[in-house]
C-alpha cells in the first residue's frame, strides 16, 4: 500500500510539473524517478548507546568463543602430536628391547 502511495505521489508531481512545462516530458520523466527515488530511500534510523553497546558486546563474545575454540583445538593438536611421539618412542624402545633380547641368544 506504501509503494502505490509513493508512485502515487511521484506521478502526480510530475504531471503538475507537465502542466506547468507541457513541452519539457524529458525533465518530467526525470523528475518523476527522482521523487519516487526519494520517497523509496529509507531514513537514517536513531540507534541507542545501549542497544549499540550490546551489538558491540555480542561480537566481542562470539570473537572470544572463536579464539577459546581455536585455543582448543591447537592444545588438543599439540597433546595428540605428543602422545603420537611418545608412542613412538615407546614402540622404539620395546622394539630395541626386543632386538638385544634376541641377540642374547
Amino acid at each position: 500500500m506504501k509503494l502505490f502511495l509513493k508512485i502515487l505521489l511521484a506521478s502526480l508531481i510530475a504531471m503538475c510539473w507537465n502542466w506547468i512545462a507541457p513541452n519539457s516530458s524529458d525533465v518530467t520523466i526525470t523528475l518523476f524517478i527522482f521523487v519516487l527515488a526519494v520517497l523509496m530511500m529509507n531514513p537514517v534510523k536513531f540507534q541507542s548507546p545501549e542497544k549499540r553497546e550490546e551489538y558491540i558486546q555480542k561480537i566481542r563474545e562470539k570473537k572470544e568463543q572463536k579464539l577459546a575454540i581455536a585455543r582448543k583445538q591447537q592444545e588438543e593438536k599439540a597433546r595428540l602430536r605428543n602422545e603420537k611421539f611418545e608412542r613412538e618412542e615407546r614402540e622404539k624402545k620395546e622394539l630395541q628391547a626386543k632386538v638385544k633380547s634376541n641377540r642374547g641368544f
